[in-house]
């Protein structure tokens, strides 16, 4: 049998259940991405990196995210989802793998991480925009919130097991492991079909630029309420095991299971109120949630109350964050959806890298609790920048 024919047998149930074939791609790649939420652990102990060392490397993986996502969203509207969806795979394949050869600590795991960063804004605004491109418009919400699950998923499964292998085998295992995972996803990526490119996407001077389309009331407005979702949620992610150690708290980790868990609960269950008429009153209500739990998080004193705080962070940002993401797609023509999906994905995440950076250097000042009371705040006023977005009808 040749190879085209082989490919051909593999394309054609994928096509006829295009959705559910773009899940297990997305599964499979972050498998091998998760796989590396433990690569602190693995900073510490095998190559002595300091506190200091690990933060600077792994926020290395944001800031080239970050820096990439123009040229991603406008070479994905230019050529299509796939071609970056095999360079993310690649990408993060390769960098497993030269992970195996790292014995010391030098300039190879900064350089590693930030191509990490790289790999996960090629595949994740492509793999998101395309989950939008291949179902019908009405259920766009309903889409994304579901196809967040095959993220989520991994987010508990992937670094439980690496941590597991680790411990019995060692991380070279762990590392060929996350290879495996990157080239199902590779493989995957071949064969998903595709929307056929838009006739406009290789015209020049149609499409717009980030600074265009964020200069449009509702979309700057989408963005700016996304940026400050980013930064409570990127407080809570970054400064929640330093209070809940500071309080004695143990596991440190229920505080994301419980999320993990509330996400995919509600994803599955409740997604559909994104493609609802009440877009607003569900975008209030999720932000008072996340805002709640954030909040919480400076006046927790046991594990019950720490889990508490998992559980409406979890139900926040499993409603607002692809509620938004729609409504800002939804304003867009087909040919502009990956750069509006990498705006999206930048102002978020920007949010995360602020908390990180900018609230972090006011802990000195107003210490933990103050950090979580502020974010809270900022939360809530995530509030007034969508009550405009959703003035308008969408």
């Amino acid at each position: 049998m040749s190879a085209r024919s082989a490919l051909s047998r593999w394309k054609a149930p994928l096509e006829k259940h295009a959705f559910a074939s773009l899940m297990a791609a997305n599964f499979c790649f972050f498998m091998g991405f998760a796989t590396f939420f433990l690569l602190p652990k693995y900073l510490i102990t095998v190559l002595g990196a300091r506190e200091g060392q690990v933060g600077a490397i792994m926020a290395g993986y944001g800031l080239v995210m970050v820096a990439c996502l123009p040229a991603i969203g406008v070479g994905s509207d230019r050529y299509g989802r796939r071609p970056f969806l095999i360079l993310g795979a690649v990408l993060l394949g390769a960098t497993a793998l030269a992970f195996v050869t790292v014995q010391e600590l030098g300039p190879w795991p900064y350089l590693l991480r930030g191509l990490q960063g790289l790999a996960f804004a090629c595949w994740f605004v492509n793999s998101s925009t395309l989950a939008v491109d291949v179902v019908d418009p009405a259920h766009r919400g309903s889409a994304l919130g579901l196809f967040g699950v095959s993220t989520l998923i991994t987010y508990g499964l992937a670094p439980a097991l690496a941590e597991w292998i680790a411990h019995d085998r060692g991380f070279a295992l762990v590392f060929l492991l996350a290879l495996a995972w990157s080239g199902l996803a590779l493989l995957l990526s071949l064969v998903l079909p595709t929307p056929a490119p838009h006739p406009t996407r290789l015209k020049t001077g149609v499409s717009r630029s980030w600074r265009q389309l964020a200069s449009e009331p509702i979309i700057g407005a989408i963005c700016i309420g996304a940026l400050l979702m980013g930064l409570a949620f990127g407080t809570v992610l970054v400064f929640s095991q330093a209070q809940a150690l500071a309080r004695g708290i143990t596991p440190v980790t229920i505080l994301t299971l419980a999320f993990a868990l509330t996400s995919i609960i509600i994803r599955l269950g409740f997604s559909r109120l994104a493609d609802g008429g009440g877009k607003r009153a569900v975008l209030i209500l999720s932000l008072l949630a996340m805002a709640a739990g954030t909040g919480l998080l400076a006046a927790v004193n046991g594990i019950g109350l720490y889990a508490l705080c998992g559980v409406l962070i979890g139900v926040g940002h499993s409603l607002a964050y692809p509620t938004l993401n729609v409504m800002l797609i939804n304003h867009l023509p087909p040919h502009e959806h990956g750069r509006g999906m990498s705006l999206f994905v930048a102002a978020f995440n920007v949010g995360t890298i602020l908390a990180q950076f900018g609230l972090g250097l006011l802990i000195s000042i107003v210490g933990l609790q103050g950090i979580f009371l502020i974010a809270a705040l900022l939360a809530v006023a995530a509030i007034a920048p969508i009550l405009r977005a959703t003035a308008a009808p969408q």
